[in-house]
């Protein structure tokens, strides 16, 4: 979904099984943040959490190049885990706190329905400075949905406990995403692909003007990925996007640059 802006390495193959069970193994997971804005004032609200994979050899691995082979080879809990922790520490090592943001983070369908998944998040997460509230879970596109009730069942967890769910890379011919609608999510991510052909290509324009109507009538957030440039950000303000993210807002951060990004965003220091 992210490209290699922020210095990661995209590769033409995927990594093989075993440097993937070494990087979980060996702590060497990492975490970028992709900042999202509020279209109608450009206020920041949020951070979608990105995964890396530091490699030995080839130097920092973006996620296209691990991502879909560690939920082939079964590892997709332990990745979400990594991830998930990561995140929290940065959340405190580098006082996120104070910006007012979200945190999003990816869970494929199979990980998101695990019953004790959200008990884990909780555990994780107990402790430190990030309420359940800040937390936007995104369902990945990876996986085809085949269960609706079962799906239904593990978002009320998760909403129980006050987490906010997305219906992440929606786009046409990703998977029908209309079954999704009836569920409780709060938001609702236009694919990067989608927002781009959108402007000279009349399928995609007609399928980005009934998802983002079908999202106004579920009462959804609507935001759009890869929003490159202020073309895009304009046509997306335009057609009434609630929130954006992209390399016009901001390319994936490091944690450390995090607080930096948001001074030059809006001029205001946050602490």
């Amino acid at each position: 979904m992210i490209g290699a802006m922020d210095g990661a390495t995209p590769l033409t193959a995927g990594l093989p099984v075993a440097d993937l069970v070494d990087a979980l193994e060996q702590g060497r997971i990492r975490t970028r943040y992709q900042p999202i804005v509020r279209m109608a004032d450009r206020h920041p609200t949020g951070l979608e959490v990105l995964a890396r994979l530091e490699h030995p050899r080839r130097g920092l691995v973006e996620a296209d190049a691990f991502v879909p082979a560690m939920e082939a080879a079964g590892l997709g809990r332990r990745l979400s885990e990594a991830v998930a922790a990561s995140a929290l520490r940065d959340w405190q090592a580098f006082n996120f706190a104070p910006l007012g943001m979200t945190i999003a983070i990816n869970l494929p369908l199979n990980v998101m329905m695990m019953a004790d998944m959200p008990d884990w998040l909780e555990a994780a997460r107990h402790g430190s400075t990030l309420s359940a509230g800040q937390v936007v879970i995104e369902l990945t596109e990876s996986q085809q949905l085949e269960c609706v009730p079962t799906l239904a069942a593990a978002i009320a967890r998760y909403t129980g406990l006050g987490y906010r769910l997305a219906i992440d890379d929606v786009g046409p011919g990703i998977r029908d995403h209309r079954p999704l609608l009836a569920l409780p999510f709060s938001l609702l991510k236009l694919d990067r692909l989608l927002v781009k052909a959108a402007s000279d290509d009349a399928a995609n324009a007609d399928f980005l003007a009934f998802a983002l109507q079908a999202a106004r009538d579920a009462d959804l957030t609507v935001i759009a990925e890869g929003v490159e440039d202020a073309a895009t950000w304009a046509r997306m303000a335009a057609i009434g996007i609630d929130q954006a993210q992209g390399y016009h807002i901001g390319q994936p951060l490091r944690a450390e640059d995090v607080a930096a990004w948001y001074a030059g965003w809006t001029g205001k220091t946050p602490f």
